[in-house]
């Protein structure tokens, strides 16, 4: 299938979304450190990585949409349904909008997984509580987050870690 529509993106090296698709790819490692290595030394350091390469990704790619291009840069209503949709009706603004989602989830379950941690999660429950967590947070985002916050951290791991209520 070829997607029609797809403008270069300035900022990226003129590449369009189509061409810049792989690098969302690269968050796999993140996921792979959380779910595998959360312990691991590097792992807190490592996992920002493609976060922060997302990030900047995602910045240029908003700037090039809507400063050099397209139906896209033309009047935008974030207030309607309907403006909204208009919006990603442009693939390069759904490409960026995807790679929000990358980041934003990355980053989320990373935060998942280092309050864990400080909280005295054991092993066991990484495997059979966060790890489930991860995966909710990686497929759908605000679930993962939600099953961690709502369920996992008051009655999973209570009486583990610092004592933090926050």
């Amino acid at each position: 299938m070829v997607v029609e529509g797809l403008l270069p993106l300035p900022l990226l090296g003129g590449l369009d979304a189509d061409e810049l698709w792989p690098v969302c790819g690269l968050v796999l490692p993140t996921w792979a450190l959380l779910a595998f290595a959360p312990r691991w030394a590097h792992t807190p350091t490592l996992t920002l990585v493609s976060p922060v390469l997302h990030a900047a990704i995602y910045a240029l790619g908003v700037l090039s949409v809507f400063v050099f291009g397209g139906d896209a840069s033309s009047e935008v209503d974030f207030n309607s349904l309907e403006g909204v949709v208009t919006l990603f009706k442009d693939p390069n603004v759904v490409f960026v909008g995807w790679i929000h989602y990358i980041c934003y989830d990355a980053l989320v379950g990373r935060w998942v997984v280092m309050d864990s941690i400080e909280r005295g999660a054991s092993a066991m429950v990484h495997v059979f509580a966060i790890v489930p967590c991860l995966f909710f947070c990686l497929m759908w985002g605000p679930v993962g987050f939600l099953i961690y916050i709502g369920v996992v951290r008051p009655f999973v791991l209570t009486g583990q870690g610092k004592g933090k209520t926050a």
